[in-house]
């Protein structure tokens, strides 16, 4: 096996903590599929049937996830080396929660349900950087449900942002209209749009029409 090849699947989430052999053996006996996306290309679509993993290896995805009854969005970057895929391959739902597409030449290993399931088996090691990685996100969100109470409204709309992100750091962009940002808040519009304007005097936020940029979620939080 190359050292390319070794050094790369050993950067990546899920292989970490395998040695050579175990590398040289999966790639030798196992299927994994080596890709690149085009900019603008679809990885997956949200509410699709997952039945497979995807790594990302360079370059970058872009995710994007709708709300239930489609009235609004929510647009971010994955972190290089994200993993898709992976919290919905087994249980109940089955279906990808987001829809990502390649924001610049992104290179991929995807890994189909049967492989996953027989690496997971034969490499423990695997099988932990699994549950750690659902085990970490899981307590994210937990973690939501115990913050304090927002003191102002300023500090209300950065908890709904906060609650609907993958991950609060990097650019975010909220598809969503004043009124209904005001509805989901149960505030008047004309306070929605005084206070998201406060933000955007301090340089927290950009605003368009029914949009809301960010380009450091985590300056916003700190605002």
């Amino acid at each position: 096996m190359e050292e390319s090849m070794f050094t790369t699947l050993l950067s990546l989430p899920l292989f970490q903590g395998l040695g050579y052999e175990d590398v040289t053996r999966i790639v030798e006996s196992t299927r994994l599929e080596f890709s690149t996306l085009h900019p603008g290309e679809l990885l997956c679509k949200q509410d699709a049937v997952c039945d497979a993993v995807h790594i990302g290896i360079s370059g970058r995805l872009g995710v994007r996830t709708l709300s239930a009854d489609r009235s609004w969005a929510v647009e971010e970057d994955l972190p290089e080396h994200g993993v898709v895929g992976l919290d919905v391959l087994y249980g109940r739902r089955r279906t990808y929660a987001n829809t990502y597409t390649a924001l610049e030449p992104t290179r991929l290993v995807t890994i189909d349900k049967h492989t996953i399931g027989a690496l997971f088996r034969f490499f423990e090691v695997m099988q932990m950087s699994a549950f750690n990685m659902l085990t970490t996100e899981i307590a994210q969100r937990d973690r939501l449900l115990w913050l304090p109470p927002a003191q102002t409204l300023v500090d209300r709309i950065k908890h709904f942002m906060l609650c609907h992100v993958l991950r609060p750091a990097g650019r975010k962009r909220f598809k969503i209209s004043m009124a209904l940002l005001g509805q989901y808040l149960s505030e008047d519009q004309r306070r929605i749009s005084k206070a998201l304007h406060s933000m955007a005097d301090e340089g927290l936020v950009q605003l368009y029409r029914r949009a809301v940029a960010i380009d450091s979620f985590e300056r916003l939080l700190n605002g």
